[in-house]
């Protein structure tokens, strides 16, 4: 709307979509699939000097680079973190290609107009940045925008073409992207942590980007690492975050915080995953050889809009080897991804604790010491109409998937499985559950939808 400047903390009324309102209707509840944006920047291929950008929703991080190594000297990672981008073929996707370098920034609401405009113009061609726009980056020559407040500068790891998952589709291609330099904004910095409030984080409402969501409705929910005297697990309850007030506002950092992966910041934890958001939550249903697997999944999204991922990273806490959701794709070849409604946050929660190998998720014994999680609606499993693996009988909407290709990132287990969707199951019907940073979570819903002008 006119009136709706981009600096604002959240949208004004008048930019809550009729759109929104006619797409929700359209979709038979609404269409929320919290997704985040890549907001890329890559220098011309043939002529020196020139910077392309473009926007797509085909998007989400693939690892978060493992565990801190234990050593001395600065915190390192065993490897790079990366990010995974779904690009039509065209003359962006040519000059990434041949160039092995671009930038990617996190899309806030400062922004949200600029981006919501390349989304409108789709990602083939993409758009000319002027060089005053531009700024160096950490460990790449690829430029960067420099008011985005987050950037990631990044080389292409490896390339996966993406044809024929559905005819009347354009040529998708994949890359991963491997970060070697990270650009934060130290106004993001509070008390040592990545402050969502601060970064006022813009998302997509499906893969298409037809519309965006504010993510501003934060929640704090810890994973489940507990059991009570008989065996059954203790799941915490979700806590709302308050606004942070003007009394404390917590202390920020005055310069930026620039670092080059696999080295860490001197934080008390990765920032990674605070800085790729709002991520959608797949909660993956998978059947093994001897009992059926349900667990959530951040690292995961479209590729085009037939092709999903989820990243299965390190290996199970039980005895280690492949966790039971890769396992069981590798050798079934199928898996289900069940959307997360808000309703059933606790028992996406639940299905996230480190339990045995091969146990069965649905099945989990909720301790009745987890007041508000054993009061709450279970995950009732069902089946899939034409794949051979359960699902999440109540979630809204699930999407029925057949293994495309398994993608080794690391010797330690970290690896991408890509999808092609054979099958849809329901609509979205009211809020929805996406991750935050840390242990946090956002829920979205209607009125975190907008519409911004062109």
């Amino acid at each position: 709307a006119p009136n709706c400047p981009e600096t604002v903390a959240s949208p004004c009324p008048p930019c809550l979509a009729s759109r929104a309102g006619r797409a929700m209707s359209e979709s038979g509840g609404g269409m929320i699939w919290p997704l985040p944006i890549a907001w890329l920047t890559v220098e011309d291929a043939a002529t020196e000097g020139q910077v392309w950008e473009t926007a797509t929703c085909f998007y989400n991080g693939a690892s978060d680079g493992g565990k801190p190594l234990r050593g001395p000297g600065p915190r390192k990672q065993p490897h790079n973190a990366t990010l995974l981008v779904g690009l039509p073929e065209g003359q962006f996707s040519a000059h990434l290609r041949s160039r092995r370098e671009c930038v990617v920034h996190t899309v806030t609401a400062r922004h949200c107009h600029r981006v919501a405009r390349l989304l409108a113009a789709g990602a083939r061609a993409g758009t000319l940045v002027s060089p005053s726009e531009l700024a160096a980056s950490a460990g790449a020559t690829a430029r960067r925008i420099a008011e985005a407040p987050v950037a990631f500068a990044c080389r292409v790891h490896k390339e996966l073409p993406l044809k024929g998952a559905a005819e009347e589709e354009e040529d998708q291609v994949a890359f991963i992207l491997s970060i070697v330099g990270v650009h934060v904004q130290g106004s993001l910095i509070v008390d040592g942590l990545i402050d969502s409030r601060a970064l006022h984080p813009v998302g997509a409402c499906d893969p298409m980007g037809s519309l965006l969501i504010h993510a501003i409705e934060e929640h704090s929910m810890t994973f489940p690492s507990e059991v009570d005297a008989e065996g059954r697990w203790i799941v915490p309850a979700s806590e709302p975050i308050a606004p942070r007030g003007t009394a404390s506002p917590g202390v920020s950092v005055a310069e930026d915080l620039v670092y080059m992966p696999p080295l860490l910041p001197d934080l008390p934890y990765n920032p990674f995953k605070a800085l790729v958001v709002p991520r959608p939550i797949g909660w993956i249903s998978t059947r093994g050889e001897s009992s059926d697997n349900l667990s959530p999944y951040s690292f995961f999204g479209h590729l085009s809009p037939t092709v999903v991922f989820f990243c299965a990273g390190g290996s199970h806490s039980d005895g280690g080897g492949e966790k039971d959701a890769l396992k069981d794709s590798r050798t079934s070849g199928v898996f289900c991804v069940n959307v997360v409604p808000w309703r059933l946050r606790l028992a996406m929660s639940a299905s996230s604790a480190e339990a045995p190998r091969g146990a069965d998720e649905f099945l989990l014994h909720v301790s009745p010491a987890s007041t508000e999680a054993a009061a709450a609606e279970a995950a009732q499993k069902g089946t899939c109409e034409k794949i051979n693996a359960p699902c999440v009988s109540n979630a809204p909407l699930r999407l029925e998937c057949e293994v495309m290709e398994l993608v080794k990132m690391t010797d330690d287990h970290d690896v991408i499985v890509i999808g092609k969707v054979v099958h849809v199951v329901g609509a979205m019907d009211g809020p929805v559950a996406a991750r935050g940073g840390y242990m946090n979570y956002f829920r979205i819903a209607s009125e975190h939808c907008f519409e911004p002008e062109a």
